[in-house]
């Protein structure tokens, strides 16, 4: 055979290729390694209304250290309103590192237990005044399970990480520096009180002690007991004590970085010794880290993004790690607990968990558990079960080893209907129900139901039984329509009809000259007093408006309550276009700190309104839920510190955000699902069943509309899902455009 003439080859060549087709485009780019975007000083900053209160320090998932910073500030010292954590991002100077905080909260607790390095043996150096140090912001370093700063004054590095119950510190000093360590039992963040202190040397290697923190939430029920146990990694001496005794100064001979580990527990002694010696038995602080980190990345890794800007990439998974910084693990390793003065022990591969922000997170961060973290969502159910028995009645807030009664309603019973009606494997269905609904249909004298008054007979609170009668009477709506979903799947179909009846009570409350809810007298008449939009008499952190729009989980009534469908959605959509307006009128006030005060209509920095944006999916209108959840997450959130728009309250604003750009939303306390924008081209959710992929073709800023859905292959034409259809995996397929459809009309 002949060879072919190069032109003949080249023309052969060019048939052969143009028959093939061309190689796909590649797809968006996968989200290596989540750790590398989840921010821990996201929600660190903000201010007054719009601060989100976040803990930056080192933890783990649940972990009960959060062992962090407690920072002042030139500009507003140590303002309580910007301090709950105890940290503020504006801040620079540490005022030592405490092993206990709260995550979101509005309110002022743990901060205890201070360790501070420094250098000088002068008696003064016991006093906080002397031992906090200036730092630079350009030497913190934080990230998932660490936290690194350099304290100016004493010339040292400190680096932090740490386990669920005990936390590994590393000081580096500079050469010819004495190592020295503050040890202060005798401060917490304020108001907090410290008594019952001990301290014992145990050895020239170790430290042991107790004390009893008495915070803002704790107080009410006599605070909590804390033990601890220290121990370095070189022979200390005691070189100062104050004149108490709370506060030591710990000397050490120079030479390579010091290292302490401190294992804590709020049962017992013998319990933070077995802590440490079961989570960090030695001091290899790199191991200690790379284990946090690869606890955190696992967790994070449950939600693989796909694509996406790199913005949106940080705030996604810096807004997931708030998801799971609360509710806090109370039990010892060996499963022992206290909680109501009461000593208990769990089963085998549970957990006692407790600070447990219910009247928000029932919201968001239950149904997200029920969805990525199956465990904490059976966890969370059976603590609360156990923090009701001996007649103690369910928690509203219950904070450490007590319940500190905060916030209305019964969020409880939302958060145990959901994980059952979610299918969440291993809760025990009918002991909830039983608990829940003995106190909604009894007459309890403990617990979130005790304070039902007259609402177990009429259906609604009046104005003569409470300053937030309103917001009280749709708190407990919604916990009746929980618990009677839970009661008609279990069969008990007598108690569910009463428990709907009575869930219908909140109607009662709106008022047609106004087309709000509005405060009523234990007789039904209406109270007499002008109608202002600011105020929120009556009402639990909201105002009216945004109160009236709660009841995600009764969209049928919103028809009826404003006359006619076509009137709903006008004011629903009022609520939002005038939203906008409001927030750049606000934002342009020349004093700063008259910019972060409540807005009137829409404000997901508070909770009762969170969730409007999906009250237009329940009402047919899906593109108007892309819209306005677009134009939130855009507007109030980013991985940057003033990136969560109010008290993220235990993860419930940051997993706001991670059902709006994943463009799911629940509704709390059913197994309903409701289908929004989502903010990127692939998202695979990784569930004990197998994998769920929410896929957005051509989705970008500008095609932030649904077109067409299908869910593995069949069309959809409802923008509502049941949980068993996510959890059974597969592919929720959703294609986007940049003008509205009729799609789920």
């Amino acid at each position: 055979m002949k060879l072919a003439r190069s032109n003949d080859l080249r023309l052969l060549l060019l048939a052969v290729l143009s028959a093939c087709p061309p190689p796909p485009a590649p797809g968006p780019e996968v989200v290596a390694d989540p750790l590398a975007y989840a921010s821990p000083l996201m929600g660190t900053g903000g201010f007054a209304y719009f601060h989100g209160a976040a803990f930056p320090g080192a933890c783990v998932p649940h972990g009960l250290v959060k062992v962090g910073p407690d920072t002042r500030g030139a500009q507003y010292g140590e303002l309580r309103f910007i301090h709950y954590s105890g940290y503020w991002a504006g801040d620079d100077t540490a005022m030592g590192f405490s092993h206990l905080h709260l995550h979101g909260a509005g309110a002022t607790d743990y901060g205890a237990l201070i360790v501070q390095p420094v250098t000088s043996s002068d008696p003064s150096v016991l006093t906080r005044d002397t031992y906090q140090s200036r730092f630079s912001k350009k030497s913190e370093l934080a990230s998932p399970g660490s936290y690194a700063v350099t304290l100016s004054k004493w010339n040292v590095k400190a680096e932090l990480t740490a386990s669920t119950h005990a936390a590994h510190h590393r000081y580096t000093f500079a050469e010819g520096d004495t190592p020295r360590v503050v040890l202060d039992l005798g401060r917490a963040l304020p108001p907090g009180r410290m008594t019952e202190q001990v301290l014992t040397p145990v050895d020239a290697t170790t430290l042991r002690g107790s004390f009893r923190l008495a915070g803002q939430m704790s107080d009410g029920f006599g605070g909590n007991l804390v033990f601890f146990e220290l121990r370095t990694n070189r022979p200390y001496t005691v070189t100062q004590t104050s004149a108490a005794g709370h506060v030591l100064l710990l000397s050490f001979e120079p030479g390579a970085p010091l290292e302490l580990r401190v294992g804590l527990s709020l049962v017992s002694a013998t319990g933070a010794t077995a802590n440490l010696a079961a989570e960090l038995p030695d001091f290899d602080f790199e191991g200690h880290r790379a284990q946090a980190q690869s606890l955190w990345r696992e967790r994070l890794s449950r939600a693989r993004v796909y694509g996406g800007s790199e913005a949106d990439r940080a705030t996604f998974y810096s807004a997931l790690r708030l998801a799971f910084l609360m509710p806090t693990v109370i039990s010892d390793v060996d499963g022992a607990y206290v909680f109501g003065g009461e000593r208990g022990t769990v089963p085998a591969g549970e957990a006692m968990l407790s600070d447990l922000s219910l009247w928000d997170t029932y919201r968001t961060v239950h149904p997200l558990y029920a969805l990525l973290n199956e465990r904490a969502a059976r966890d969370s159910v059976h603590s609360l079960l156990r923090m009701a028995a001996n007649g103690r009645g369910l928690p509203r807030w219950p904070m450490g080893t007590g319940e500190s009664g905060t916030m209305v309603g019964a969020p409880a019973d939302i958060v145990l209907a959901d994980a059952v009606l979610r299918g969440v494997p291993g809760v025990d269905a009918e002991a909830a129900w039983q608990q829940a609904s003995s106190e909604a249909l009894g007459s309890p004298t403990r617990g979130a139901r005790a304070s039902m008054g007259s609402y177990a007979a009429t259906g609604f609170v009046p104005v003569e039984e409470s300053g937030r009668s309103v917001g009280i009477t749709v708190e407990y709506a919604h916990a009746d329509f929980a618990l009677a979903s839970l009661g008609r799947k279990l069969g008990h179909l007598d108690q569910a009809e009463v428990l709907e009846n009575r869930a219908r009570g909140w109607r009662r409350l709106f008022d047609p000259a106004t087309r709000v809810l509005r405060a009523h007298h234990a007789d039904g008449t209406l109270v007499d007093e002008p109608y202002s939009l600011t105020s929120w008499d009556h009402y639990a952190e909201a105002n009216a408006l945004q109160t009236t729009l709660m009841p995600l989980w009764d969209p049928t009534a919103f028809d009826t309550l404003f006359g006619s469908h076509d009137a709903y959605v006008a004011a629903l959509t009022q609520f939002f276009e005038a939203a906008p307006g409001e927030e750049a009128a606000a934002l342009a006030q020349p004093t700063y700190e008259l910019r972060y005060l409540p807005r009137n209509h829409y404000w997901p920095s508070n909770e009762p309104d969170i969730h409007a944006p999906f009250l237009f999916a329940r009402a047919g209108l899906p593109e108007l839920t892309a819209k306005w959840s677009d134009w939130a997450r855009d507007t109030y959130f980013s991985s940057a510190p003033d990136g969560v728009p109010g008290n993220d309250d235990g993860g419930t604003l940051g997993s706001w955000f991670v059902f709006a750009a994943a463009g799911l939303y629940p509704v709390a306390g059913t197994s309903t699902w409701l289908i929004g924008s989502p903010l990127f081209p692939r998202l695979e959710l990784t569930l004990p069943t197998g994998l769920f992929t929410i896929e957005a073709q051509g989705v970008s800023a500008e095609n932030l509309y649904v077109q067409s859905a299908t869910l593995n292959g069949a069309t959809l034409s409802s923008a509502e899902l049941t949980h068993s259809q996510l959890s059974a995996g597969g592919k929720l397929v959703l294609v986007m455009g940049p003008t509205p459809s009729t799609w789920a009309h």
